[in-house]
């Protein structure tokens, strides 16, 4: 029996069609009832969808105006605490310079905390969008380093050799990920352990390694470091940057890969495609105030 308007009317149309048989006419009607079916799912799923996508753009507008709220702030904070740092408002003692580092730390880790949540917002609603130039990624990990290295106690080296390595990709990202993988060496591998940044030109792009001579990780740590539910989750961290990491490489064509066993220390490797042609060729020398940082 017919239950459906759809079903009555494909029926309907065959009785008027008489130049088939019957078991032509019958073989006809089930496939196209079937075809029916499947186009009312198509269409269920495709509402589901569209109710999903933007219930994630409502999310990401929530996490944005969030996000420029929080870091508002934050940048008066740092501001601050980088002015008592330099002793402008008078010198410190050991313990009042030790307590302003930390203001300095958390914050600088808070802001990174609020673009890690607005990145994810936005690749999650699929309203993400890359602003490609033609990037140094050598110039960009160096500028990385050089912060870093005001807000931790290991010791940051940078290593890179040959012409410049450029890629087509987005600059504010690929510093957003670089600063990622360093600041999870610098929380996870101890205050001890030094932390090697090394770029990279490979046939087909570039290879951005971070490595430490730190704790390590056990294969269960490894294996779950780019999952969403753990992403080497600890006390000292909020564990979303190194899947925002990821996020970013892939966005870009490439792939992360980890190489840790424990008490060994830890080597992440970044591989991204170069998405230039030969006119892209090397960039030019790196400017004064970014020498003078290598090994």
């Amino acid at each position: 029996m017919c239950t459906t308007l759809s079903e009555r009317l494909i029926l309907g149309a065959f009785d008027l069609c008489h130049q088939w048989t019957p078991h032509e006419t019958g073989l006809s009607v089930v496939a196209l009832l079937l075809a029916e079916r499947w186009r009312r799912r198509a269409l269920a799923l495709t509402v589901e969808n569209e109710r999903w996508r933007r219930i994630a753009r409502e999310r990401a507008d929530r996490v944005s105006v969030v996000s420029h709220e929080i870091q508002t702030p934050l940048a008066l904070i740092g501001g601050a605490s980088e002015l008592l740092a330099d002793g402008t408002a008078g010198a410190l003692t050991p313990q009042q310079a030790a307590l302003v580092d930390t203001i300095g730390v958390k914050t600088s880790e808070m802001a990174t905390l609020a673009a890690d949540l607005l990145a994810d917002a936005r690749i999650d609603a699929q309203i993400f969008h890359l602003r490609t130039t033609s990037v140094d990624v050598g110039r960009v990990a160096r500028a990385v380093v050089r912060d870093l290295r005001h807000l931790y106690p290991n010791q940051i080296t940078y290593s890179a050799r040959g012409a410049a390595a450029r890629i087509l990709g987005d600059q504010e990202l690929i510093a957003q990920a670089l600063t990622n993988l360093v600041t999870n060496s610098a929380r996870h591998a101890g205050a001890d352990a030094r932390i090697a940044v090394r770029v990279r030109r490979t046939d087909g792009g570039v290879l951005v390694s971070v490595s430490d001579d730190g704790t390590g990780m056990s294969p269960e740590q490894t294996r779950d470091l780019f999952r969403r539910t753990l992403a080497g989750k600890s006390p000292s961290g909020h564990g979303l940057g190194m899947l925002i990491t990821q996020r970013i490489v892939e966005l870009h064509g490439g792939r992360c890969l980890v190489d840790s066993m424990s008490e060994a220390g830890t080597t992440i490797l970044c591989s991204l495609p170069s998405g230039l042609d030969d006119s892209g060729g090397p960039g030019d020398r790196e400017p004064d105030d970014l020498r003078g940082l290598g090994e």
